[in-house]
């Protein structure tokens, strides 16, 4: 094509546009079509680039023949955007300063975000963007970004650079801001002859407020000033009063946002603005991430040559994030409505300067048994442990967390702020005992499973928290499993008078009607008897596990190992002392498994806690007998006085002012009477030979 250019009288007009989804652009000055006419020759191959030059610029970066309506602001940001650009209220990472710079303390550490896209699979229209973050203490950070749009090819060319400098600061615990000031650089080109430039500055405020770690709201107003440049048309020339002229190439840009998550890997955001935009996140392991977004366009569009708007169909996105050690691999899909689709790619690195202040000495994570899993959420050395040592010369404040993916919905905070003696002294090591709070996930483990626990590490040092980590395997045995070190407590978990199936069950035993005579006056004791007999109808009997048979684990010591001596200081003031994570292990039955299934056979201890829960959900208080190789139980009969029952002192057992009656389970098959005198023999013969123990099944 023949190079041709403008004259020095040429006279150049700048052109406003309009995105067809909201964003404005100024169409540097191009000669208009008159001018063309008057001093170009244009030949068929130049009307060609010049028709392309306008249904692309035009159509993709705007024409106020298009619509009315504008924000102008360029959306960038890989994860944002893969979210269906709802990140106000998110804003945690590289993307915060194009989103929301109150966000940039979130951070945490440096990072370097870059990301490039060829906008709606259009090879000469390019969007790249490079940012970078550096916290200076918890409180405040700065970054900078650099955006650039370009549409070029061997005729045409157009850019769009925006530079900005952004800071961060919390101003309360949930609360910070930010602001943003940009430098905005545009120029445009025709056949190597640049027609014009124009230079502008813009400003963006930020707030966001986080009360809980799982709901924040945030407040983003971009070009909050109307972003103007001014134009430089150097060797073009134009009328005298268009040389200073000024434009508004971006408008203020209001917009609000909301982040929930139901779980710790869980992200859902709303933003509000010029359109409604929901956006999900999923975490897997903390390794990879799969999101999705939809837009609502609240605007509409005026086609050239029409008075009457239509509103723009839905916008869907969707994308995901490969993470590894301090680099993140995000893409992101974007279906437009009315132009192609766009494939975006991007890359995040998080580092940082941090000296190596701690020493983690060792972890001790203990089999973790689910059958007993609601109560370990308070710190135990028998749960775990971890050993710290300091290696800085002053005293540090640490702070641990634990958490296990996929069966803990949110790390568990083991310890804040504990004291960590300095390098050197006496007490410059640190045991942390540790704790899980685990989801009912684990309910449905089918087997033992060996997975692993995040140990979180945080502490402060030169104005900032510093945090590292460590995975560490652990055992989680399925429910049911359990060991008993010379007590009957871990028993109780599986005792459950609140279960639907079994108070269904005991309330229908309890109405059964029956001639009663005498017996009616011992509510209890009736009860007690119905609910037997019910039982025996079911077909219940005693069997001795065939594997690992109470007997054979019952009262056997648990392995010493070399944290015992430690942990044997703490037994008397620990919740979980009867615990043993070391076996061996026996299989329990919960008393809904026995009562929903034709397996009518159970061991002392299965009976024992199906006959109790039945028991404690007809409102009768029970205790387990324990003998040394057999377990029963007994039952309060809300008498006092023995004369009252007219049955044989031998038979009853006085505890606490109440007589009660034992019964031993392994009777099941034959009558109530036989079970009961099973039971006062065998509670007898332990009390002579003073190896009894009970447990109150109420109590506990």
């Amino acid at each position: 094509m023949t190079n041709l250019k403008p004259t020095k009288t040429d006279k150049v007009k700048s052109v406003k546009a309009t995105t067809p989804t909201g964003i404005q652009w100024l169409a540097y000055p191009t000669p208009p079509v008159e001018i063309v006419g008057k001093y170009w020759r244009l030949t068929s191959g130049l009307s060609s680039v010049l028709s392309i030059f306008s249904m692309v610029l035009l159509s993709l970066i705007g024409g106020e023949v298009l619509t009315a309506r504008g924000d102008n602001q360029m959306p960038v940001g890989v994860r944002p955007l893969g979210m269906g650009s709802s990140f106000v209220a998110v804003a945690d990472d590289a993307n915060a300063i194009a989103w929301n710079p109150a966000g940039l303390i979130n951070v945490g550490r440096m990072a370097i975000n870059g990301m490039t896209a060829n906008l709606h699979g259009i090879e000469s229209l390019q969007q790249s963007y490079l940012s970078y973050i550096v916290p200076l203490t918890d409180r405040n950070a700065i970054g900078i970004d650099w955006t650039r749009l370009r549409f070029g090819d061997n005729e045409l060319e157009f850019r769009d650079d925006r530079i900005t400098f952004s800071y961060g600061i919390g101003i309360l615990k949930s609360l910070s801001a930010g602001v943003n000031v940009k430098r905005v650089a545009m120029g445009s080109a025709l056949d190597t002859y640049t027609i014009g430039d124009a230079t502008g500055f813009g400003f963006d405020v930020g707030l966001r407020y986080q009360p809980t770690d799982w709901l924040a709201v945030g407040f983003f107003g971009q070009d909050i000033t109307n972003t103007k440049v001014n134009f430089n048309y150097e060797e073009v020339d134009v009328e005298n009063e268009k040389r200073n002229e000024k434009d508004k190439v971006a408008s203020r840009h209001i917009r609000f946002g909301m982040m929930y998550k139901p779980l710790h890997q869980t992200i859902l955001a709303l933003d509000l603005g010029e359109g409604i935009h929901l956006g999900a996140e999923q975490w897997i392991y903390n390794v990879l991430a799969v999101r999705g977004g939809l837009t609502a366009h609240l605007n509409k569009i005026t086609p050239a040559g029409s008075e009457i708007g239509a509103r723009e169909p839905f916008s869907l996105s969707a994308g995901g994030t490969l993470r590894y050690r301090g680099m993140s691999f995000d893409y992101a899909y974007l279906n437009a409505p009315t132009l192609g689709d766009t494939h975006r790619f991007s890359m995040i690195f998080g580092f940082d300067w941090d000296p190596k202040l701690i020493q983690v000495d060792s972890i001790v994570l203990r089999d973790v048994l689910l059958s007993f899993y609601q109560q370990y959420h308070i710190p135990n050395p028998l749960s775990g442990e971890l050993v710290l040592t300091s290696m800085f010369k002053k005293d540090l404040n640490v702070s641990v967390s634990v958490f296990i993916p996929g069966y803990m919905d949110r790390p568990l905070l083991v310890a804040r702020d504990t004291l960590l003696p300095k390098a050197g002294s006496d007490a410059g090591t640190k045991r942390i005992p540790l704790a899980f709070q685990f989801n009912r996930k684990v309910e449905r483990l089918e087997q033992d499973l060996q997975t692993e626990a995040e140990i979180i590490v945080n502490y402060s040092y030169l104005g900032r928290t510093r945090e590292f980590r460590q995975r560490q395997p652990v055992m989680l045995r399925q429910m049911g499993k359990v060991a008993y070190r010379e007590k009957l407590d871990p028993m109780v978990a599986f005792i459950d008078p609140a279960d639907p199936v079994a108070k269904s069950f005991a309330t229908t035993a309890s109405q059964i009607s029956v001639e009663s005579g005498d017996l009616a006056k011992f509510g209890n004791l009736l009860t007690a008897m119905k609910i037997y007999e019910a039982l025996n109808s079911r077909g219940i009997q005693y069997q001795s596990d065939t594997e690992t048979p109470f007997q054979s684990i019952y009262g056997k010591g648990y392995v010493v190992d070399e944290t015992t001596s430690y942990t044997q200081s703490l037994l008397s003031a620990a919740d979980l002392w009867y615990i043993d994570v070391d076996g061996p292990f026996k299989e329990m039955r919960y008393p809904r498994s026995m009562l929903t299934t034709n397996d009518l056979i159970g061991d002392c201890d299965d009976l024992s806690a199906l006959y109790a829960t039945l028991l404690e959900a007809a409102g009768v208080r029970t205790k387990l007998v324990d003998v040394g190789e057999n377990v029963f139980l007994m039952f309060e009969t809300s008498v006092t006085q023995l004369s009252d029952m007219n049955v044989e002192e031998r038979l009853v057992v006085q505890d606490g002012g109440k007589l009660w009656i034992p019964i031993d389970i392994k009777a099941f098959g034959t009558s109530f009477a036989a079970a009961w005198r099973a039971g006062a023999v065998a509670y007898g013969d332990a009390a002579r030979e003073d190896q009894l123990k009970l447990v109150d099944v109420h109590a506990a």
